[in-house]
């Protein structure tokens, strides 16, 4: 890894597990809608959820890279299906957002972000829903990028150009950490950025391509910022 100006930071399973999240939201919005739609059936609101899901992604191939409005979309089938205005779908969204933002942050990345902040410029590039200004988080980061926002997602080279551009620094002299090989380590990479694989959980790496740097949180780029200036 070569010396670099900023850093762009993937979100999910990168600075916060995201599975637990997703899986609580969906409980809990589920259970509002059984208990504020009474036409929903409690029995059915699980399947009728995943087949929702499953039939915008199919309808809507032009957006698979806006995660929130996909799910807005298929609060609207399940409206429309039990005779509700669909209009209802845009309450329903927020409500989703929010549950979809109760995340446990990882118990490194406070203390990692505080250092790093203090010596780069850091922004936030996800292909997910995340909003770093719904997280106590944003005071550590100049901007954030998400796909549903800027109209394409990792590992589309442009989505990597934006956050340079935001930084108003060479992709060269930007690292990017992330922790999906393909999406957040080699789309970097063929982006013109230096790339670090955050691998949390000892996994293998994919590819026969090795990654430039391999981090198992983020103290380990602390520590390896630290040890290059000494």
């Amino acid at each position: 890894m070569k010396n670099f100006q900023a850093i762009s930071l993937d979100l999910d399973d990168t600075l916060w597990s995201i599975f637990p999240v997703i899986l609580r939201a969906e409980e809990k919005i589920q259970q509002y809608l059984v208990r504020e739609f009474s036409r929903i059936n409690s029995y059915t609101i699980s399947t009728d959820c995943k087949d929702a899901i499953k039939e915008v992604h199919q309808s809507y191939p032009e957006i698979t890279h806006d995660l929130t409005e996909l799910k807005r979309l298929s609060f609207e089938l399940i409206l429309n299906k039990y005779d509700y205005d669909p209009s209802e779908s845009n309450n329903l969204i927020e409500k989703y957002l929010d549950l979809r933002h109760e995340v446990e942050i990882y118990p490194d990345v406070l203390p990692a972000l505080k250092t790093l902040s203090s010596q780069f410029k850091l922004v936030a590039l996800s292909n997910g829903n995340a909003d770093i200004n719904r997280l106590d988080l944003n005071k550590f980061f100049i901007a954030q990028v998400s796909a549903g926002e800027f109209g394409v997602k990792k590992p589309d080279k442009a989505i990597f150009h934006k956050a340079c551009e935001l930084l108003d620094i060479k992709p060269e002299d930007v690292l990017h950490v992330g922790d999906h090989p393909s999406e957040d380590v080699i789309g970097a990479e063929e982006a013109g950025l230096q790339s670090a694989w955050m691998n949390r959980f000892d996994r293998e790496w994919p590819f026969e391509k090795q990654p430039s740097a391999e981090l198992h949180n983020l103290n380990d780029l602390v520590e390896f910022i630290e040890t290059k200036k000494s």
